[in-house]
């Protein structure tokens, strides 16, 4: 299906339904007052409750309930509108990608409402120099997940705070998705097991729940633990093994992740309530030992009295990578360390005002991050032990603290709806850089600590209008910002001479326009479709991404484009220094990026029937950095010009039968130049075509033997179709630019089967 057929689709449903609700209007029975009355519409199931309601709220917001056709974390999210992945295979994370922006900063990953600032290094033999292929992600075990939210463009409150595109918060699995309704205790049992590399995995949580403390308090508890086993190898769709793509799927790529997950909460009486949460992630991959624990505490007070709603959320995290010998340059004993602390306190008051409803929410939120390594050097020289240890790129060193103030307002009268918010965010990034050396130009010169501090205020506006159940209008604005990342201003493949205490953060202006709708009775008589479009706008100012420097006469940092014949050679001319030596140094674009795109989301179901569609048309186009290619410094980012995701099937045998399909498109993308090709103008990595991607269909099925058990089952790829997915960075490895090597194409025809046992 081509973008014109698809926009033909979409115009002549709109056109079906506004004629329908037109002849519903009509027929509809009215009140007293003169007003129309519309039935409700309810559609009962809990893993559509989530979807649903954010198909009904105004703004760039979509959610997914707890996946049951067996779908990887990746094509969960892939399949929202605006968002897709960064894939590291090598990483065991997930990276969220929000219209083409990726990492911390540009995306607020959160796990429980919590912010992840995990940094993985991920070694490879064949990457250039066998340097690490570094990004930021979540570790988080999928089988934790039971569903996910994300907001684009304009997040809110602490979840917009240092989230310059916006927030996705992966929820996970807690006493009320063990324990049954009315009951005191109970388990939760999922097994998975899967063909062609997938492997097998399963998780079990326990829980209870009981009153305690007297006037309405209770207590709830869950204990959950998860293990995996995922093959290093697969086959793709011509039958080629993926250890001959040429680079590795080796045994390094076998990994046997287990996760833990502790909850406790706490009722105390009508006004005081507690969740208390610990997670733990352990993995053995890719040449390096992961750890990483999380821990939270989150406190409510809600008296009588709309004025109060109180909440206080503490949370702090701790990342460590171990490597093994090797695996990181001519290093031993290497490891690198995230810690991450945060506190958030808000409250949120309710009044009437000039004849409407206000919802008030206010409060301030400070957060600390900070990355560390521990490295000692093979090399026997002193001096160049030292120069290898300062000058390189493993683990950029620094402290980063984000301390802000917000404020949120909701107003409603009649049918309108004003949503504006404003945040205050201060940023101080602190680090150590060492001395450059003399025949380069820096500031400071010598070893220097550096300490930088930026501020902002970040206002946003949205405003709704219910004109009709079939057209609900809603536009928005919001300023965003990011500060830098140590990762960025102590990046130190030349040490002192590459980093940049010059640094500023980014920020983006966003505009949305868009409606959403509801309605019943529009092909069928008991039909119902809710339906969500979504127009936007972004300029991205201050892009970061690193450029290649040399030295010239003087000592003075220059572009490559400075000193760069037509053909691509470096000239050797008055212009040069005697010193060579290339910088990699993250900088500031002094020309905005701009981003745009047209976001659709509807669900349709009419008697045992269900259709849902998830659309994006996305312009984007990010500068490449120098360090992703040589580097492994994160990865090009820029979205496949369209996408979408069909999934369509019915529910039979009183809903306990379901089977259907997923359709699955990506357009045209692109991913860096695998050969490192350098443009002969700018001197920045080129972009290349990706090989085409073909369409996609998985089939699923699942059936609820009883209130306790449910089978299901999934073929993936079902036309076994060879192709190679966007985004992943293995699509950019050297290997990939020989004929001689298969190129990195996804799984053949796979088969996941699994169950889940409650009691």
């Amino acid at each position: 299906m081509n973008i014109k057929t698809m926009a033909q689709a979409v115009g002549i449903g709109m056109a079906l339904l506004a004629q329908q609700a037109v002849a519903q209007e009509q027929r509809e029975p009215q009140g007293g007052d003169g007003k129309v009355v519309f039935q409700p519409l309810n559609i009962s199931g809990e893993a559509v409750a989530a979807e649903q309601a954010a198909l009904e709220k105004p703004g760039a917001f979509s959610s997914r309930g707890a996946d049951t056709k067996l779908q990887s974390l990746d094509n969960v999210v892939r399949g929202i509108p605006g968002t897709f992945t960064q894939i590291d295979p090598g990483q065991g994370a997930i990276s969220v990608n929000i219209r083409g922006l990726s990492g911390y900063g540009r995306v607020n990953m959160m796990v429980d409402g919590i912010s992840q600032n995990y940094y993985g290094s991920s070694p490879s033999e064949v990457s250039h120099g066998a340097v690490p292929s570094s990004q930021f992600g979540a570790l988080i075990d999928p089988n934790f997940i039971v569903g996910v939210d994300v907001s684009r463009g304009n997040p809110a409150g602490a979840d917009g705070i240092n989230a310059l595109a916006g927030s996705a918060n992966f929820r996970t699995i807690g006493v009320d998705d063990v324990v049954f309704s009315g009951k005191q205790y109970g388990a939760r049992s999922k097994m998975l097991v899967g063909s062609n590399g997938t492997g097998r995995s399963g998780m079990l949580a326990v829980a209870g729940k009981t009153s305690a403390f007297g006037d309405g308090g209770s207590v709830g508890f869950m204990a959950a633990a998860s293990t995996s086993s995922i093959g290093a190898s697969y086959q793709n769709g011509k039958g080629t093994d993926s250890g001959e793509f040429g680079f590795g799927y080796n045994q390094s790529y076998k990994q046997n992740p287990k996760s833990q997950l502790l909850k406790l909460e706490l009722k105390l009486n009508a006004f005081h309530s507690a969740e208390l949460a610990a997670r733990a992630y352990r993995n053995k991959f890719t040449r390096r030992d992961i750890a990483s624990d999380d821990f939270y505490i989150k406190y409510n007070y809600s008296p009588f009295s709309e004025l109060v709603n109180l909440n206080v959320t503490a949370s702090s995290g701790h990342g460590n990578q171990k490597f093994m010998p090797g695996a990181a340059f001519t290093f031993i004993n290497s490891n690198t360390e995230n810690k991450s602390d945060a506190i958030d306190i808000n409250n949120t008051s309710k009044f009437n005002l000039a004849g409407g409803d206000v919802s008030l929410n206010y409060g301030g939120k400070l957060m600390r991050n900070k990355y560390s390594k521990h490295v000692e050097s093979l090399i026997e020289d002193p001096k160049a032990n030292w120069e290898a240890i300062e000058n390189n790129p493993f683990g950029p060193e620094g402290v980063q603290k984000i301390s802000s103030l917000y404020a949120g307002m909701e107003f409603n009268k009649g049918i309108y709806q004003l949503s504006a918010g404003l945040n205050y965010t201060s940023y101080t990034l602190s680090g150590y850089k060492p001395a450059c050396d003399e025949r380069v130009q820096c500031f400071p010169q010598g070893a220097a600590h550096i300490d930088l501090k930026e501020r902002g205020v970040g206002p946003s506006l949205l405003l709704s209008a219910d004109v009709k159940p079939w057209f609900q209008p809603f536009f928005s604005f919001a300023k965003t910002m990011r500060g830098p990342n140590p990762q960025e201003v102590f990046f130190a493949n030349d040490g002192g001479a590459s980093m940049n205490p010059f640094l500023k953060g980014e920020k983006s202006t966003t505009y949305q326009l868009g409606f959403h709708s509801a309605g019943h009775g529009l092909l069928f008589k008991d039909d119902a479709l809710r339906y969500k479009a979504v127009y936007y706008r972004s300029k991205v100012d201050g892009y970061i991404s690193s450029q290649s420097y040399v030295i010239c006469k003087g000592g003075r940092k220059c572009r490559v484009a400075e000193v760069q014949g037509a053909d691509g050679e470096t000239l050797s001319s008055e212009k040069m220094s005697d010193y060579v030596t290339t910088m990699y140094i993250y900088t500031n674009s002094t020309t905005p990026v701009h981003t745009s795109g047209i976001e659709l989301e509807a669900d349709y179901r009419v008697g045992v029937a269900y259709a849902r569609l998830s659309y994006s048309k996305e312009k984007t186009s990010q500068p490449t950095s120098i360090a992703s290619g040589w580097f492994g410094a994160g990865d090009i980012s820029e979205l496949p010009d369209v996408y979408y995701s069909i999934d369509a099937g019915v529910k039979l045998l009183g809903d306990k039968l379901t089977l259907g399909g997923i359709v699955k498109h990506t357009g045209n993308n692109r991913r860096l130049s695998p050969e490192l090709a350098e443009s002969t103008v700018t001197g920045d990595i080129e972009k290349v075509a990706n090989a085409k991607t073909p369409v996609l269909i998985d089939l699923y099925g699942s059936y609820q033997v009883s209130k306790n058990l449910f089978l299901r089952l999934s073929v993936q790829n079902l036309m076994n179709k060879d192709y190679s997915e966007a985004l992943n960075r293995l699509n950019s490895m050297p290997s990939q630019a020989s004929e001689n090597t298969p190129a990195n194409t996804a799984r053949s025809r796979t088969y996941v089967a699994g169950l889940e046992y409650r009691f």
